[in-house]
């Protein structure tokens, strides 16, 4: 009697803790990458660790990266916890997430699929990936459909164009699907009016708490957006490329560090930048730096230093290493041109260039004058500053951008004040 007693009382406690025990949301929202995976990898833990009944993935995402929605899929699919998935957008990347939840739930005006792998670059348009990539993402689409027990030819025609769905799709789009049509179909388990109706249904404890990303996420996720990311490396690279060209000055070369520095913080944070990766980086900029600027041509050195940080950027990136290295290439080849063309003539320009040459005695602007058009040879490599003799006479000049190797023949073309702009003889 008395361990009848005993177990009674055993379950009743039993049924109390988990009646109390509540249902965490975890908000899946926005571009999905890497740093919202490991938020929703975090979040599961802590929902598990903390005893949650069930976990509510609320899901409103254009979508994004494929290896981070495949790393989201996983974690979902490996959580011991009852999961639904309560959906207001789940394009791409977001209809995988969703799918791998146990249950579905479409809100009002709310759609899922539109899953096609695309590769975008700043320099062409959208397109859509290669056949192996959709091929495999299919097969994960396919897989996932079959452990919740989903139709799998709708699974899969979200992704793949080439799989028709009569009545439903036309063969070159990816299936999308409305509230209303992922019910009918199965796809979802249902349409509800509202995030409590879906825990409702669900059998989910209405009493919940909602989860969401901390400030190292959010950091994360900002400085490894792909333009963002690009920007932060082509702003380190051209700053540190100034810093040659004006040697001293000191503030080019601290905006670059300052950028890349942010840089591989944000790969850092979302935890795919390593001291690999850095040093990589670092060591790539480097040659390639001694390879313009110390022994000029381009040979084993710039070669090496350009794999170096092509390696890096794939390494940090992955599939998003494509468009974050286009965009920066396009950013660093803009601000060259106007770095060479106009920086030198702004006021900015000139500071940085003729700081040290100003500080010391320069000869009257009407002596200056005398020399335009006058032929001397460069004492210095210019880059674009340095010193120049004509005749016995040693004159401080400086380029229209152009790097000038010591030695060789030019021509003052104007003279500005004390600033004496050269070009190449010949």
């Amino acid at each position: 009697m008395m361990r009848l007693v005993i177990r009674l009382v055993f379950l009743l406690l039993l049924a109390l803790g988990w009646a109390g025990a509540k249902s965490y949301i975890i908000p899946i929202e926005g571009v999905i990458d890497q740093p919202l995976a490991i938020f929703l990898e975090q979040s599961l833990e802590q929902a598990e660790r903390e005893g949650a009944s069930g976990v509510v993935l609320y899901v409103d995402t254009p979508g994004g990266r494929v290896d981070a929605a495949i790393r989201m899929s996983d974690a979902i699919l490996a959580s011991p916890l009852p999961t639904i998935a309560v959906v207001q957008n789940a394009f791409s990347a977001g209809a995988l997430i969703s799918l791998s939840a146990q249950q579905i739930y479409m809100l009002p005006g709310s759609e899922i699929g539109a899953a096609l792998p695309i590769t975008v670059t700043p320099v062409t348009q959208p397109e859509a990936a290669d056949r192996k990539v959709i091929s495999a993402l299919r097969s994960k689409f396919r897989a996932v459909a079959e452990a919740r027990g989903r139709p799998v030819n709708l699974a899969e025609a979200m992704v793949d164009p080439e799989r028709e769905v009569p009545g439903l799709s036309t063969r070159g789009e990816p299936l999308t699907l409305s509230a209303q049509k992922a019910a009918e179909t199965k796809i979802a388990d249902g349409v509800v009016s509202s995030l409590g109706e879906a825990l409702e249904k669900a059998g989910f404890n209405p009493q919940t708490q909602r989860l969401e990303p901390g400030t190292r996420v959010n950091v994360a996720r900002f400085l490894t957006n792909q333009v963002v990311a690009a920007i932060l490396l082509a702003v380190g690279v051209l700053g540190i490329a100034l810093e040659f060209f004006t040697p001293g000055t000191f503030l080019p070369a601290t905006i670059g560090i300052i950028a890349l520095a942010l840089y591989f913080l944000g790969g850092y944070l979302a935890g795919f930048s390593s001291l690999l990766e850095i040093g990589l980086f670092v060591g790539g900029l480097l040659l390639l730096l001694v390879e313009l600027f110390i022994t000029p041509g381009f040979g084993v050195l710039g070669g090496l230093g350009i794999a170096g940080i092509v390696a890096s950027v794939y390494l940090t990136f992955g599939s998003q290493s494509v468009a974050v290295g286009s965009y920066a290439v396009l950013i660093v080849a803009v601000g060259l041109f106007l770095m060479f063309r106009f920086f030198p003539r702004t006021r900015l320009g000139r500071a940085l260039v003729l700081e040290s040459t100003i500080a010391e005695q320069a000869p009257p602007r009407d002596e200056l004058q005398s020399i335009v058009g006058a032929i001397g040879t460069a004492l210095t490599d210019l880059r674009p500053a340095g010193t120049a003799l004509f005749g016995e006479r040693r004159v401080d000049v400086v380029t229209q951008g152009e790097f000038i190797e010591r030695g060789t023949p030019i021509r003052v073309t104007e003279v500005e004040g004390v600033r004496v702009v050269v070009r190449k003889e010949g």
